[in-house]
């Protein structure tokens, strides 16, 4: 190639790199000021749900959905560490049930713990048993419209902060909270699971999710 096309070329292609630089500028000077994306935090949580026992031997149906919202709020199942403590002999009986479900919906039995009953506590009068939940918990981002009245006039700042969406469904697909704040090297690859995974969609076999029942 001549020399005085090349350069021609390396000029132009300064140029346009020159322009480009400018008119990013531009954009970012005209939707500024703008907040960054939330990064999802990971802290530990513990909660309580204080259960009271039917009729039946079985827990009312408050207690039954308070117990399954406690569950799901603290994430994965074998993740939790979870105190059962008995207030009365019904909760000492259902202590022993609910801790055979639990494990056998996931829970690590190690960290499934039933403490002595306690009939002379204050809140033996109110409960008869309450389940304490310990777990790393993921706080994914809140990624809603800032202001869905202008966001036809004012997109960037409506809309809310960039990357917020992609950041909330990494935090939410993470099985081990501990990965969003310190690296680990990856395991050994488990086709079988994948497989068994692929199947069961295809066959509509698909698992429910975790709901304590005693009526089964």
């Amino acid at each position: 190639m001549p020399v005085r096309p090349l350069l021609s070329l390396l000029a132009l292609s300064a140029l346009l790199v020159g322009c480009d630089h400018q008119l990013n500028q531009m954009r970012e000077n005209r939707f500024t000021p703008f907040k960054t994306a939330q990064a999802p935090t990971v802290a530990p949580s513990a909660l309580v749900a204080s259960l009271k026992a039917s009729g039946n031997g079985s827990l009312t149906a408050d207690s039954l959905e308070n117990l399954n919202t406690l569950l799901r709020v603290q994430g994965r199942l074998r993740q939790q560490t979870l105190t059962l403590q008995p207030y009365t002999p019904s909760g000492e009986r259902l202590a022993q049930r609910l801790a055979s479900v639990l494990r056998e919906q996931g829970a690590v039995a190690e960290q499934v713990t039933v403490m002595p009953s306690r009939l002379e506590a204050p809140e033996a009068k109110e409960w008869d048993l309450q389940v304490v939940s310990e777990a790393l918990v993921v706080k994914v981002p809140d990624c809603s419209i800032a202001d869905a009245k202008a966001w036809t006039v004012k997109p960037y700042q409506a809309v809310g902060p960039l990357g917020c969406s992609n950041r909330a469904n990494i935090a939410a697909m993470v099985s081990e909270p501990r990965d969003l704040i310190r690296p680990q090297a990856l395991d050994g690859g488990d086709g079988r699971a994948a497989v068994n995974a692929v199947g069961r969609y295809h066959d509509d076999e698909v698992r429910e999710l975790l709901d304590i029942d005693f009526q089964d």
